[in-house]
């Protein structure tokens, strides 16, 4: 029996929005895994220039976000534990619950990909985890492997380069989302319209 297949996806999804619900499939699909755990992330330890919005609000869009997406599920393992939420931690205790054999993929975006040896215990990471790349905007496949050339020798970078997955270019930030509700700009397009409904209710990322 071939072993089962799992795709983990963790960030903030401080909003979550239309790429995060709908890249995820497209790469599910293309790994053979029939299931995809979305793990909101408590904090950051990469990103401490500004808080992340209330964990309550981010688990409430998150839901609502997700209500539709095949294999979706969620797990509040980050925002159960105090500090900040380390990849490999996490991962430490998913493999600890699964049966055994599952193979599991780490998704990620080509700037994460980057970046990956900042993260705590990145080769434990990948003793873990299988990385999954989305090569999102502003880099395309090209620019992708010029960026991890600057960064990598060329082993690890053919070896990225290998755990990239093709997904559409959909050029949405939370970031530049958060700006754009907080300054009273038309989000329709870019979220789902229940989170977006959520936000309004909640009278999130307000100036």
């Amino acid at each position: 029996m071939p072993a089962t297949r799992l795709l983990v996806f963790g960030g903030t999804f401080d909003p979550p929005h239309l790429a995060h619900t709908m890249l995820p499939p497209i790469v599910a699909r293309r790994l053979g895994c029939p299931r995809i755990i979305y793990i909101p992330a408590a904090a950051n330890p990469l990103k401490t220039l500004r808080p992340p919005t209330d964990a309550r609000h981010r688990l409430a869009m998150l839901r609502r976000a997700v209500a539709e997406v095949p294999g979706a599920e969620i797990s509040t393992i980050e925002l159960d534990r105090p500090g900040p939420s380390y990849t490999v931690d996490t991962l430490h205790s998913l493999h600890g619950e699964l049966d055994s054999g599952t193979e599991v993929f780490l998704l990620i975006g080509s700037d994460q990909a980057i970046g990956f040896h900042d993260w705590k215990d990145w080769p434990g990471i990948l003793e873990l985890a299988t990385p999954a790349v989305m090569v999102r905007p502003p880099l395309d496949g090209d620019a992708f492997r010029v960026q991890l050339r600057a960064h990598y020798d060329a082993a690890e970078t053919t070896r990225w380069m290998s755990w990239a997955v093709a997904v559409p270019q959909l050029d949405i930030g939370a970031t530049g989302l958060r700006e754009r509700l907080g300054s009273g700009g038309d989000a329709r397009g870019l979220l789902q319209p229940t989170v977006l409904a959520y936000i309004h209710e909640q009278g999130l990322y307000r100036d």
